[in-house]
């Protein structure tokens, strides 16, 4: 049984684009897609609907990986954000997970793209119920009083 998934890959290659693809299709997802390259690419799919994974390469010409998570950051909305760059040097990687991406690795490690596209969205998922929960508590808190609960000794 395939597993929907709703992608935003910001990719300047379409071979890239497809090889990302058919790892998440030979994985057991069914991908529902957008490719962009530009930042403004990227506000309006954002705009446009709501993404379980933005999966990323690093460096295209004129945006890259970090300026793709300041647009993430501006529209507010908590999606995992999995960088799969071409190299990978170890200082980039750590600048990258300091400014919010849950993942970075190399395109030769590709088999590493499902595992992780399915940990870091159960873990949003994961986030969302929690968030959930807790506005939840703060509306009955709000109607009704703190709740306090007394053990009879």
């Amino acid at each position: 049984m395939s597993k929907p998934l709703r992608a935003l890959i910001l990719e300047d290659y379409k071979y890239d684009a497809m090889l990302l693809l058919r790892e998440l299709r030979h994985g057991g997802f069914d991908v529902d897609y957008v490719v962009v390259d530009t930042a403004n690419g990227m506000r309006t799919a954002l705009a446009e609907r709501e993404w379980d994974v933005i999966l990323s390469d690093y460096s295209m010409p004129g945006f890259d990986a970090l300026k793709a998570l300041d647009v993430l950051h501006e529209h507010g909305a908590d999606i995992p954000f999995i960088i799969i760059s071409g190299t990978v040097e170890e200082d980039v990687a750590v600048t990258a997970m300091k400014a919010g991406a849950q993942d970075f690795f190399s395109k030769n490690k590709i088999t590493r793209l499902v595992p992780a596209v399915e940990r870091e969205v159960q873990e949003a998922q994961e986030r969302q119920k929690r968030r959930t929960a807790e506005r939840l508590y703060q509306q009955s808190e709000a109607r009704f009083g703190t709740i306090i609960s007394v053990n009879p000794v």
